[in-house]
């Protein structure tokens, strides 16, 4: 199977931790296992929270009109082929995801990192993720809107002739920029990009959300334009190449995001709640000249 691999001008490294390093006293900085699963959005780390259903899945805050990246780091001494899935669509094809089949996947070297910008256009270029409004989202506008809108899926599959293992490098090297791999396309986002959105009242397929009676308590309201999704952002200098990978039937492993925007996350009691939004009303009661004691 023919996939992809960054171009290495030299490898990004990482260690091999299973257990995830906390970021925040509310968030981890990373998820999964065989491949670490983390974020920035708009170049910052930000934290993952955890699902409080059992369900193994985590949450990030979406901003609006923010890019993102994520960053995927093989944790073990083996080539691993990974398939990133966003709102449904594979990053690379820009099709929806088979259930069955991998897909096509970014393969990671053994104890090799790298970050995935955006949607691959070419072989040398992506356009950056990027959260918009719902109806803006890249896959709303390809009319593949479906019920994953709002999910990052990092699916993992393990070679079917599985290579001698290499044993974890010393010392260690994080991820660093290339030299000259910085934006090739500071220019205006495309005129597809700047085409209307189609109208509000346009039925949505797949706008369920977590306690969604919750959300419409604060206006949410349950259309399209209540919720986030990933756009088609501006063009940035990516490269890649194609190398063979037969991966084995069935994933190895499966890390599941979901992205919202701070008041839904607040609504699922996975942010604190903001510290001025306390009852006016009750504050008058108070504030007084107490009794004096004796």
């Amino acid at each position: 199977m023919r996939s992809l691999r960054r171009i290495p001008t030299f490898l990004g490294l990482a260690m091999g931790l299973a257990v995830p390093a906390v970021a925040h006293d509310y968030g981890y900085r990373e998820a999964g296992s065989l491949v670490g699963v983390s974020l920035s959005v708009g170049g910052r780390s930000t934290p993952l929270l955890a699902a409080r259903d059992g369900s193994g899945r985590f949450y990030l805050e979406a901003r609006e009109g923010q890019s993102y990246e994520v960053t995927l780091t093989n944790r073990t001494g083996e080539r691993l082929g990974v398939a990133l899935v966003v709102d449904g669509l594979n990053a690379i094809s820009g099709q929806r995801q088979p259930g069955s089949a991998p897909g096509r996947m970014y393969v990671l070297a053994p104890w090799e990192d790298t970050v995935v910008r955006g949607w691959r256009s070419s072989l040398s270029d992506v356009r950056r993720f990027t959260f918009v409004d719902e109806r803006g989202s890249y896959a709303a506008r390809s009319d593949k809107a479906n019920s994953k809108m709002g999910w990052i899926e990092v699916v993992v599959y393990r070679e079917q002739r599985r290579a001698v293992s290499r044993p974890y490098p010393f010392p260690y090297q994080p991820y660093a920029e290339r030299p000259g791999a910085d934006d090739r396309g500071r220019e205006e986002e495309s005129t597809a990009r700047r085409a209307p959105a189609p109208p509000a009242s346009a039925p949505a397929e797949g706008m369920s959300r977590d306690q969604a009676e919750k959300l419409g308590s604060l206006g949410y309201g349950g259309t399209a334009q209540a919720y986030p999704g990933t756009g088609w952002g501006r063009q940035t200098y990516d490269p890649v190449e194609i190398v063979s990978f037969d991966p084995q039937p069935r994933a190895a492993e499966r890390v599941t995001l979901r992205y919202e925007y701070a008041p839904a996350l607040r609504a699922l009691g996975l942010l604190p709640p903001q510290w001025w939004a306390r009852d006016r009303l009750q504050d008058r009661d108070g504030g007084f000249a107490p009794a004096p004691r004796w």
